[in-house]
């Protein structure tokens, strides 16, 4: 229990930390690479937030195990958004733009493969319309948003709207095909001396995490620890939120030069 308990009282300044900063950056109209660790705050802090609750129910119910393998897969998400915050910092303005840009595409790219979501949404609000409407309706969404972001398939009938391509995007003056992976951007940050300690650490964690990701019958996460035993992990969760709070406070640090 007084591990829980230590737990909440460090989302709970963390989360308090980012409130502040955030409020104080409503009146600005930050640049865009800003505008993006800002942004990347707000989703450590929702996300940070949600494992709030489940600590809070966890010590409701006087028990860890039942609520780490969220509170860990969460985790995984905002240790991400760290690492990426910090990457994008240290990028020079004309890679930091060509990552969001690829990024932003690679989203429109995926967008082509949720119209069945699209369409359960739909036909669970409304009544009355066929699959080729909706399918319409999609498109035209999709155009509304990231045309500029998606190509045309001209060998078809019917012309549709199809992912960008590797090629196209070399055309189009990228020097990469797809953004940076986590690991990739650990390995940048680790040349420099004042974040590569920090980096490692966030990547560690977020690789541990990883393993709530991927189902064993051994456990959820470190698999050394017995299953019998309450909590079923060698993770000190507390320790994990002061490594994000460690992040936060660069990146925070980082805006404001």
């Amino acid at each position: 229990m007084s591990e829980i308990k230590e737990l909440y009282a460090e989302e709970l300044s963390l989360l308090n930390r980012i409130q502040r900063y955030g409020k104080e950056q409503l009146k600005e109209n930050p640049e865009r690479i800003d505008k993006v660790t800002l942004l990347l705050l707000y989703r450590v802090f929702s996300n940070l937030y949600s494992t709030l609750l489940l600590t809070a129910s966890a010590l409701k119910k006087r028990e860890i195990s039942f609520f780490q393998l969220p509170i860990g897969i969460i985790l995984r998400c905002a240790f991400t958004d760290c690492i990426f915050a910090i990457y994008l910092q240290r990028l020079n303005k004309e890679q930091a733009i060509e990552e969001l840009n690829l990024r932003t595409i690679e989203y429109a790219n995926s967008l082509l493969e949720r119209r069945e979501v699209y369409r359960d949404q739909v036909k669970s609000t409304v009544s009355g319309f066929d699959d080729s409407f909706i399918n319409h309706m999609w498109e035209l969404t999709i155009e509304d948003h990231f045309l500029h972001l998606l190509t045309f398939d001209e060998s078809k009938k019917d012309i549709e709207v199809t992912k960008q391509s590797k090629t196209q995007l070399h055309k189009a003056g990228f020097s990469k095909s797809k953004s940076t992976g986590t690991k990739e951007q650990m390995d940048f940050l680790a040349k420099y001396e004042d974040v590569a300690s920090l980096t490692t650490r966030l990547y560690h964690y977020y690789k541990y995490f990883s393993q709530y990701e991927h189902f064993s019958e051994n456990g959820q996460g470190d698999v050394l620890v017995s299953a019998n035993d309450e909590g079923n992990d060698n993770v000190h969760f507390p320790s994990a939120i002061r490594a994000l709070s460690e992040a936060v406070d660069e990146i925070i640090k980082e805006r404001e030069k």
